[in-house]
């Protein structure tokens, strides 16, 4: 049996509720609750690992070096319910997976051609594993997000220190997910499942095994590499301040891998950003200090992965603040009420091309 027949068999069946919304998506259903569980232990694991990173570099006088560790503190999103052995391999392969982005958009980062290569070939390599291996969301997008923030850092950073700090944020992140998931086990299900008696072979076998031109695999990830150097091409083009926002937006819109699921994503996407800029505004102009900003970015961290399984366009009105704290604190040239419309019209630009992108290349197989 190969790795692809175990994913298969592992695979519980649908209720019919999850078969019609996946059979017959509509439109209507991007504003719709699901009734899911919810994920606390995933939650806190990633309000904890974003808090503990920064509230450490604000204790230790070094509040910049702490929201630079927390893009490797993005770690903690991907804590599913593995066995706790699986768990902390699979978090391992996470943080490493995000430093590296991040060192990839930070070599890339002074030269626009460059950084959107850069951004295509990550989005590429995170779509790919995503989508060959099943994994939960948020699959590639973090990854993505990573290299996007290290391609807009100012220029004059030293890149070996920066992603030794991203490295360090992700090790406190898998720390903080491995305790808590010691402490506090509970029983694998749905995607998280699958993978619990997948070895590593099999995992490189699976990975090979979806490497052909006509794989779902395959074609995302190129999607997603295209979407992401046009986007990030054109916003540079057009002037944009924050250009690499525009390739976030593209890429948590194309994490749909469905028209209808890029569809949803491009709505919950634009709308959730909407109000989340206001609510990044409120924050911005009131100037927190490093402290409350560690607990603001705890608390929506904790509310943004609780909502997901709910409503995606919900929990980006608070991922939407967090990344724009994480992204612009302490950085000069551009006010509050700039960042924030230079946010927004970057994420809806970002939305519309992977829109575009998607209706005119749909996937060979039913999509």
């Amino acid at each position: 049996m190969d790795a692809r027949q175990h994913i298969q068999r592992q695979t519980p069946p649908r209720s019919s509720t999850d078969a019609r919304y996946a059979g017959e998506a509509r439109v209507y259903h991007a504003f719709l609750l699901r009734k899911a569980p919810w994920p606390w232990r995933r939650a806190l694991s990633a309000g904890l690992s974003l808090f503990t990173v920064v509230a450490l570099g604000a204790l230790f006088g070094h509040p910049a070096d702490g929201l630079l560790a927390s893009i490797g503190a993005f770690t903690g999103i991907y804590a599913t319910d593995l066995p706790t052995f699986r768990l902390a391999a699979k978090l391992a392969a996470v943080g490493v997976g995000l430093t590296a982005s991040f060192a990839v958009g930070a070599v890339a980062s002074s030269s626009p051609f460059a950084a959107a290569v850069a951004l295509a070939c990550v989005g590429a390599v995170a779509t790919y594993v995503a989508v060959a291996l099943a994994m939960a969301p948020p699959g590639p997008f973090f990854f993505v997000m990573a290299a996007a923030i290290a391609s807009g850092q100012p220029l004059g950073r030293s890149i070996a220190p920066s992603a030794a700090l991203v490295l360090a944020g992700a090790s406190v992140a898998w720390t903080l997910s491995v305790l808590l998931a010691i402490a506090w086990p509970q029983p694998a299900h749905g995607l998280a499942s699958r993978f619990r008696r997948l070895s590593a072979r099999r995992i490189a076998k699976t990975l090979k095994n979806h490497l052909r031109p006509s794989d779902a695999a395959f074609v995302g990830a190129l999607r997603m590499a295209v979407g992401l150097f046009a986007s990030a091409m054109v916003a540079h083009a057009i002037g944009s301040p924050r250009s690499y926002w525009t390739a976030v937006g593209c890429a948590a819109t194309l994490v749909g891998m469905t028209v209808m699921g890029t569809l949803h994503r491009a709505i919950q996407r634009a709308l959730g950003s909407a109000f989340g800029v206001i609510l990044a505004g409120a924050v911005l102009s009131i100037h927190p200090r490093p402290i409350e900003l560690a607990l603001l970015l705890f608390a929506l961290q904790t509310a943004a992965e609780l909502l997901i399984p709910r409503n995606y366009g919900l929990a980006v009105i608070f991922i939407t603040p967090l990344a724009i704290l994480i992204a612009e604190t302490g950085r000069t040239g551009l006010g509050a009420p700039a960042i924030v419309e230079a946010r927004l019209m970057d994420t809806l630009f970002g939305c519309a091309i992977a829109l575009a992108l998607r209706l005119l290349w749909r996937m060979p197989r039913r999509a």
